[in-house]
């Protein structure tokens, strides 16, 4: 059986339904035998605390700048509820899972990072170091990783808040993960008349980069793209999460919704 990397993003996970019909789901392929490492964000609920704190929410190029107050923020909503709820989610489904932060085990260390343009965004890093020995032990110990966007610098070890496509693409790189899925409201990439891609490579990729036509989340979305390729992922998946059994039908290869990418 194969292992895959799914990241389901926080707007997802706000939706009851749709994120039980989701777990169901991955706890369907983890009995089947397939190996799940489950990534997850939660833009919505951050910012939601920020607003109830009254701190502002502010992006740029498709992320979020980060001083220390929003930080600490990302560190409590993902690292906290988010990642600890999934985990009794998957519990009441008789599924064992470990909820982690990107430094538990000094399993991803991250790095600071800027904006293409070299805006500064305060504690936003990118991996730069993977270590997969604690996955590994997780994995055989057929317990499911749930593993939340946040990891410490491996200079500084404060702790960074980390896109969640990018968090993604190392996490399935570094634990050489054979498929990485991203579960979206989105449903896949658009090109420039609002058509969902069926297909992509390395090339359309950077065109619709260079172009604009790829803008807002789906900039950052399209550059872990590229990063999961070249650390070796050869299966990248974009669906829809209201797709009918989308991972099911994706991890089984015969998923024609969505956008799949490869070289």
């Amino acid at each position: 059986m194969s292992r895959a990397v799914i990241k389901l993003g926080g707007s997802i996970l706000v939706n009851e339904a749709l994120r039980a019909q989701l777990l169901e789901q991955i706890v369907a392929l983890w009995q089947s035998g397939h190996e799940i490492v489950l990534v997850h964000g939660g833009g919505k609920q951050i910012a939601a605390l920020l607003a109830q704190l009254n701190l502002e929410s502010r992006f740029h190029d498709g992320l979020r700048v980060t001083d220390e107050a929003a930080r600490d923020v990302v560190q409590m909503v993902l690292a906290g509820k988010i990642g600890k709820d999934l985990v009794a989610e998957l519990a009441r489904r008789r599924t064992s899972a470990v909820s982690l932060a990107g430094g538990d085990g000094l399993s991803f260390l991250a790095e600071k990072t800027l904006a293409e343009d070299g805006t500064d965004l305060g504690f936003v890093g990118r991996i730069a170091q993977t270590n997969d020995t604690l996955i590994t032990a997780l994995l055989a110990a057929r317990i499911i990783p749930v593993i939340a966007c946040v990891a410490l610098g491996r200079d500084d070890f404060a702790y960074y808040n980390v896109n969640g496509d990018q968090m993604a693409a190392a996490v399935a790189g570094g634990v050489k993960a054979d498929t990485l899925v991203f579960v979206t409201d989105v449903g896949g990439v658009m090109d420039a008349e609002g058509k969902t891609m069926a297909t992509l490579n390395r090339a359309a990729i950077n065109d619709l980069l260079v172009s604009g036509v790829a803008s807002g989340g789906m900039r950052p979305k399209l550059r872990a793209c590229l990063e999961a390729l070249d650390a070796g992922v050869k299966d990248i998946l974009i669906v829809g999460a209201n797709a009918e059994a989308v991972l099911l039908k994706s991890l089984e290869g015969n998923s024609s919704t969505g956008t799949r990418i490869n070289l």
